[in-house]
């Protein structure tokens, strides 16, 4: 579960971004938190588009600690490639808010890159959606998380939303 802070901080944002016309979403360990993951998290990242990305900054302006801009960085966790191991490196149209003391990274056409290959295509995807304390929150599907934690060799990771969509399923 969501800790207080950042169970506040959604919900803020929840109503604050319902009008956004970019696709957005919680994704990152508070957006597997909201669907049932067990792991932990201590601040929130939104996945939308470039555009997005602007739309959010410019809505949520007050709390821009940081705007957007092109950046490239490197993961701290490397990718398991058929026993190899390879830095793997995200590219955004990046920004970061600062919502009731949580940090908030928006990454607008995100990327990845493992090793030298090449930069794949912008994540795209449909939100799914959770309902916190009535606020309407889009979040990133598990299908896509499992999906590029299986491409860069995260079983770990594969194995905890595995454990989250069979328990979802046993609730019915």
């Amino acid at each position: 579960m969501l800790g207080q802070h950042l169970l506040k901080c959604v919900i803020m944002l929840g109503g604050a971004l319902e009008s956004v016309g970019a696709k957005w979403a919680i994704g990152g360990e508070a957006g597997e938190l909201m669907s049932g993951v067990i792991t932990e998290a201590d601040k929130l990242e939104i996945l939308t588009t470039r555009e997005g990305c602007e739309e959010i900054c410019n809505k949520m302006g007050q709390y821009v600690t940081l705007g957007p801009a092109s950046v490239e960085k490197k993961l701290e966790r490397d990718a398991d490639v058929d026993g190899r191991m390879y830095h793997v490196f995200v590219k955004s149209h990046y920004a970061e808010l600062t919502v009731k003391g949580v940090k908030v990274e928006i990454y607008g056409d995100e990327q990845l890159k493992v090793g030298d290959w090449d930069w794949g295509d912008p994540l795209d995807f449909e939100p799914v959606y959770s309902y916190i304390v009535g606020t309407r929150v889009p979040v990133v599907p598990l299908r896509l998380k499992s999906e590029l934690d299986l491409g860069l060799g995260w079983l770990d990771r594969v194995e905890k939303i595995s454990n989250a969509i069979k328990s979802a399923h046993h609730k019915f």
